[in-house]
């Protein structure tokens, strides 16, 4: 409904005194710091605060405690449940009372168990590699690292499928050498060649042509069997230990509250030592400048009264630009966000969030009446702001659409439209009822069978129409209104009377020549004369102020246009209810039986959720664009920055 004054704060503190001032404010939750910039020649600060060391340690923290807390959730038995909601805590306690030292102690010890964990890990890979590699020898009876004597050398290897080890063990032969097979499977062939060192040489020739690939087993002093039983007992000692790490983690993890609060307040830490890298500093001093709501004062000046420190709140002055604090009803503040999605006003401007949200949701419900969507939505957004517990933005964003809900059934009753045609289907395709035996509500009167109170769309689709330009010339006329509230406020009543208030006379001129012609074209030749005589009143030359005036009737033709983009409110209205007929005409033409019954299920189940999905989707999209584009055109002065205080992290808990 307004936009909230700003103070501009200036901030003179101690550097020992910094961090717990800041952190402080961010707990206030109502003071944004600004970045200031050194300037040359400013007698109090030349640089910017060294925050950066704060700031890296502060990271570290956060990120070791998000760490231990995403190797501890796979362990935790805790039922958090889908409506828990966050816990509450006091920070200050917190950490007085030993709570933080605990949960450090638990951060560290995860992450230490952690590390022991990645390392079994290693080793176990290492023994099933070494497990594997000597499984080929399982038959050969000597050590693995066994080379040869002083005269003899041995050779482990493989060789590849299809050698023929008789040919290939008479050409080793003929070289003083001979070839064991060990084992053999898909890969190849598994063998022992032993031959004299003198004749090693020769032996690798003829090894390299078959393809031979020689086995390193350095260092390994006992038989494959012998290493094989050596390895599972390191493994089971290591798997054993890694199941008494794993039953640590288990025991750790039912603190895991603990080190989720734990970061709350770290990560809180981290957004201070980020604020703090805005100031600015002397030797000895850290100076601060933001923003406050005027309304605020009183809370900031009791917490700063408690520091040894100097400030100065002061009113904007040209040139400042402060951020926006939009105040709104409960209702209204939940369409903040769609206002947002444009633009916020420039500071000092007019807020239209109340009146948009009006007509957001009355535009909303005319495109997507239907009480049973409507109750669906309606019901699934509160509930979910009830359950769900979900953050401020994501509550207003839920609301909203429930609100929306509200009027779609509302404009649902009005229309007729449950789920489409629901119980006109059910009670012509299923119950087997004549048209003659359906009902027929519509107080404007319809040959076809409906349950509106005021008329079927989709059987009156040109009523529909007007009701949709009837809609959108009360928009875009409450558009012009705002403007001309505006130009009084601001002393221009000339300009509100003769750049809007002739058009009015315009518009009803029109609307009379209907129904009063003789009056009608008297007051439509004066708005016209009004018109052309006063909207080039700017121009000095005679000319351009006729030419300007005979312009300002071009203007006529922009506002039919707007006025024709409220189409759209037909359009989309027409669209959910087709959509809804057909789902409805493939739900019910199996008639009353059990195929029957079981076809409507999967129609109202698929058919209509996906409608629901699509059509507020759409009916969104289009609600906002006749707000941004014909309502806000004729008087929003955009541009504001959105006031951003800094807050505490309440990822798992709050306050």
């Amino acid at each position: 409904m307004s936009v909230s004054k700003m103070k501009r704060l200036a901030l003179f503190v101690g550097r020992d005194e910094v961090d717990l001032l800041t952190k402080k404010l961010i707990r206030l939750r109502c003071v944004e710091i600004r970045t200031a910039e050194p300037e040359t020649g400013d007698e109090y600060a030349t640089a910017r605060y060294a925050a950066e060391t704060k700031r890296g340690q502060a990271e570290e923290r956060v990120g070791r405690i998000h760490a231990a807390m995403e190797a501890l959730n796979p362990y935790a038995t805790r039922s958090r449940g889908l409506f828990g909601g966050k816990r509450k805590i006091d920070p200050d306690r917190f950490l007085s009372d030993g709570s933080a030292e605990q949960a450090e102690q638990i951060v560290e010890e995860t992450l230490q168990i952690l590390e022991r964990k990645t390392e079994i890990k290693g080793e176990l890979a290492r023994l099933r590699a070494n497990a594997d590699a000597s499984a080929p020898y399982l038959a050969y009876d000597l050590p693995l690292g066994f080379e040869g004597t002083e005269k003899t050398e041995l050779l482990l290897g493989s060789l590849p499928i299809g050698i023929r080890m008789d040919e290939m063990g008479k050409e080793l032969y003929e070289k003083g050498a001979v070839i064991e097979q060990l084992s053999s499977n898909e890969s190849g062939s598994y063998v022992a060649v032993f031959c004299c060192k003198n004749d090693a040489s020769s032996v690798g020739t003829v090894l390299s042509e078959y393809g031979f690939v020689r086995a390193t087993f350095k260092g390994v002093s006992e038989t494959a069997a012998e290493q094989r039983e050596l390895l599972e007992k390191q493994g089971g000692s290591l798997e054993k230990e890694q199941e008494m790490l794993d039953g640590r983690m288990v025991e750790l993890a039912t603190r895991l509250d603990t080190v989720e609060e734990y970061y709350d307040i770290e990560a809180t830490a981290l957004l201070a030592a980020s604020e703090q890298e805005k100031m600015l500093a002397t030797e000895r001093t850290v100076i601060l400048h933001g923003w406050i709501p005027a309304e605020e004062e009183g809370r900031l000046s009791d917490l700063l009264e408690r520091f040894d420190c100097a400030y100065e709140l002061s009113d904007p002055e040209e040139g400042d630009n402060p951020p926006v604090l939009l105040k709104n009803n409960g209702f209204a503040a939940n369409f903040e966000w769609v206002l947002a999605m444009y633009s916020y006003p420039a500071y000092g401007r007019f807020d239209p969030t109340f009146i948009m949200s009006i007509f957001y949701f009355i535009i909303f419900g005319i495109m997507f009446a239907d009480a049973g969507y409507g109750l669906i939505l309606t019901l699934g957004c509160f509930l979910g702001v009830k359950l769900l517990k979900p953050s401020r933005s994501m509550e207003r964003f839920l609301k909203m659409f429930g609100y929306c809900g509200i009027s779609c059934i509302v404009f649902g009753v009005l229309f007729g439209a449950y789920f489409g045609d629901l119980p006109l289907a059910i009670m012509k395709n299923m119950m087997n009822l004549t048209d003659a035996e359906l009902p027929n509500l519509a107080l404007l009167g319809s040959a076809a069978p409906n349950l509106a109170i005021l008329f079927d769309p989709l059987q009156n689709p040109m009523g529909f129409l007007v009701v949709s330009l009837a809609i959108g010339a009360v928009h875009l006329i409450a558009g012009m209104a705002v403007r001309f509230v505006i130009l009084c406020k601001e002393g221009h009543v000339w300009d509100a009377v003769f750049d809007i208030g002739a058009y009015w006379l315009l518009f009803a001129g029109v609307a009379l020549i209907v129904l009063i012609p003789s009056v009608g074209i008297w007051v439509t030749v004066a708005a016209v004369a009004l018109i052309v005589l006063t909207h080039g009143r700017a121009e000095k030359n005679i000319v351009m102020k006729l030419m300007k005036g005979l312009l300002g009737i071009y203007d006529l033709i922009n506002y039919v246009s707007d006025l024709l983009s409220y189409s759209r409110i037909l359009a989309l209205g027409l669209a959910a209810g087709v959509i809804a007929q057909v789902v409805n005409i493939l739900g019910t033409m199996g008639g009353a039986s059990i195929v029957g019954f079981i076809g409507l299920v999967v129609a109202f189940c698929v058919g209509h959720l996906l409608n629901i999905a699509i059509n507020v989707l759409g009916t969104f999209v289009h609600t906002s664009r006749l707000q941004y584009i014909e309502f806000f055109n004729k008087f929003y002065e955009d541009g504001g920055v959105i006031f951003e205080p800094a807050v505490p992290s309440e990822k798992y808990t709050e306050e």
